[in-house]
């Protein structure tokens, strides 16, 4: 026999949501974790941007509702798999786990943006999140790391730009869906939007410490191939 855990709540959850919704709906609101006093100081080091991981407790799961076997989101639509195979709150264990990010730290509150739990749920613990321990097995290696021979790191450069290539392929899967909202040549070239896009590229490139000049003359070489496959699509004149 296993000796019982006992776990004390260090934050509580302020959120707009007090009934059960939609994960995917709570997660486009922010919340507030608001830590009791004596635990503000091990907040020492957390800052807007960063992303964090919030385990919680699911307080309003009644014991009744714990099944071992379940139809996810209790949909009989979907197969029936064990609870472990599940994200549900019905588990033996009531735990949540969510990824969030920090959009504001105020003493001994962090208003975050992505969390899934209701107003009032106890959180045990929060942990930065480190793409090298959380993420996928794939992701993680994608994580920058020690290498000890040029060989690994030609592998890991290799594992890398494999990746980005597999996302361009989804980003050209919703280039093409979008055709089907544009109408007009216009529309395809949406001038403001691509000049957000830049904008932004330039942004996110001087975040990781990347020459933006360099991206930009990237990101414009992808994004006019792709206004050249949407005119393509729609027939229109690529002048």
């Amino acid at each position: 026999m296993l000796t019982p855990i006992t776990l004390h709540p260090i934050a509580v959850v302020r959120s707009q949501f007090t009934e059960n919704t939609p994960p995917e709906v709570m997660r486009q609101a922010q919340s507030r974790l608001e830590f009791l006093p004596e635990y503000e100081p091990g907040l020492m080091g957390l800052e807007p941007g960063m992303d964090i991981v919030v385990i919680f407790v699911f307080d309003r799961v009644r014991p009744d509702e714990v099944h071992l076997q379940l139809h996810p989101r209790h949909n009989p639509e979907n197969p029936l798999r064990g609870v472990f195979a599940t994200r549900t709150q019905f588990r033996p264990n009531p735990l949540g786990l969510t990824a969030v990010r920090i959009e504001a730290v105020d003493g001994p509150v962090l208003t975050v943006s992505g969390l899934d739990a209701l107003d009032g749920t106890p959180v045990l613990d929060v942990k930065p999140y480190a793409g090298y321990f959380d993420a996928d097995s794939a992701g993680q290696q994608l994580e920058v790391r020690e290498v000890s021979s040029l060989q690994e790191a030609r592998e890991a450069i290799d594992r890398i730009d494999a990746e980005i290539i597999r996302l361009l392929g989804n980003r050209a899967g919703y280039v093409r869906q979008v055709t089907r909202f544009k109408r007009t040549a216009e529309d395809v070239r949406a001038p403001a939007r691509y000049n957000e896009v830049m904008r932004r590229r330039r942004e996110m490139a001087a975040e990781v410490g990347l020459n933006p000049d360099v991206i930009e003359a990237m990101y414009r070489l992808l994004v006019d191939n792709f206004i050249r496959e949407e005119m393509k699509i729609l027939g229109l004149n690529d002048e």
